[in-house]
């Protein structure tokens, strides 16, 4: 464990720090091969880690345009980087540790199962990279699918999180979540509606789908493992769009064949385009083979 911090952490947060990494270490199959890593700073460290990354759905993004806020005002607090000659390093705000261990645990075991996707070679993100794939082009564009393997590997991780029991309520999704995604498409199309910024409709746009996707990835987990109420779940619009796609995938602990990860992630891929149709904007290929945001 690292901590790139400006001024050393309490003795007590450090010890907590110590006590959570014996735990995440338990959980990784190469931990000689994990670099943990505790920073005060962390958009510019996890920038730093991202853009050396394997895989990027995003190859012109720089460090310092990385952003931990969410479209719905969520921020994320950990992230998973795998780096060349298989390193993995996982990047953690030291501010999770005050707000008590239960978060910090969810947040950096659910990170610990990411990092086992990747070990295992289990991993949906950039599986159409990896394996056989043709893309259906008619149906949807690369965007969606980048978004859809990632919404599996949170609902593969987030399941083990639940099913061991190291959930933290604080850290759980409800309808509300969803609602507040919706709020911000919303606020897209009207800003789309004032400006005519086609460019600044489409990063909106997508930022709000990116946010969806894990959101409902969150929420199927819960779901699935019974702590969040499905009832409850299915109350928020759109909620349940991708449950009856990845309710039958399992956590972490069992491989699932590569094959039926793409079939799966092609079909939650298809689903978030539908959404994104409900929310006001199309995206596809066109006859030339560009792509196009359409306002509808």
């Amino acid at each position: 464990m690292t901590y790139r911090v400006a001024r050393d952490l309490p003795a007590a947060q450090q010890a907590t720090w110590s006590n959570l990494l014996a735990d995440f270490t338990a959980e990784v199959p190469n931990p000689e091969k994990v670099e943990v890593v505790i920073t005060d700073e962390y958009e510019k460290v996890t920038g730093e880690y991202l853009v050396q990354e394997v895989d990027r759905s995003n190859d012109t993004m720089t460090a310092e345009q990385y952003r931990a806020d969410r479209a719905d005002g969520a921020r994320a607090a950990a992230k998973t980087c795998v780096l060349p000659g298989d390193r993995i390093v996982v990047v953690a705000s030291s501010g999770l540790v005050p707000y008590g261990i239960r978060p910090a645990r969810h947040g950096l075991l659910h990170e610990a199962q990411h990092v086992r996707l990747h070990q295992h070679g289990d991993a949906a993100w950039a599986l159409h990279r990896r394996a056989p794939f043709t893309l259906p082009e008619r149906e949807i564009t690369w965007e969606y699918l980048w978004l859809a393997e990632s919404a599996i590997d949170e609902y593969r991780c987030e399941r083990t999180v639940h099913d061991r029991g190291w959930t933290d309520p604080v850290n759980t999704v409800g309808a509300g979540d969803v609602a507040g995604v919706v709020a911000t498409f919303r606020a897209a199309r009207t800003a789309w509606d004032r400006t005519g910024d086609l460019m600044g409709a489409y990063h909106a746009a997508f930022a709000s789908l990116d946010r969806m996707s894990k959101v409902l990835g969150y929420g199927a987990a819960g779901v699935v493992s019974g702590v969040i109420p499905a009832a409850a779940w299915a109350k928020a619009p759109v909620a349940g769009r991708i449950l009856d796609v990845v309710e039958n995938l399992p956590g972490t602990d069992a491989l699932v064949p590569p094959e039926d990860l793409l079939a799966a992630a092609v079909e939650v891929a298809k689903r978030l385009r539908r959404i994104l149709q409900e929310m006001g904007f199309d995206y596809f290929f066109t006859p030339d083979g560009g792509t196009y945001l359409k306002p509808l």
